[in-house]
């Protein structure tokens, strides 16, 4: 009989509020900061992650957030200008 040590796939609650901390911008210094450790702590706990699913810190980010392990508020905005020269370039367009 073979055993093995299996680790629980999805993030632990911290390990989900590091992640939502990075999707926010926050540095590692800024992390540890916010949650009262050192930033050697929070750079062994994304490790860890990094480790445990194999994959950049990007890529962590982006599996958490499709997984909806966390949310990401993501707020899209156009500016008007660059909207009235892509309405122009398309009348332009039809025109032609």
């Amino acid at each position: 009989m073979l055993t093995t040590n299996q680790q629980e796939r999805n993030p632990t609650q911290r390990e989900r509020l590091i992640l939502t901390l990075m999707i926010e911008g926050h540095s590692t210094a800024e992390i540890a900061g916010l949650l009262g450790t050192t930033p050697h702590v929070i750079r062994n706990q994304v490790q860890h992650l990094r480790d445990r699913f194999a994959a950049t810190n990007e890529a962590l980010i982006a599996m958490a957030v499709r997984l909806e392990w966390i949310a990401c508020p993501i707020e899209v905005r156009q500016d008007e200008r660059q909207r009235h020269e892509r309405r122009r370039q398309k009348q332009k367009a039809d025109r032609d």
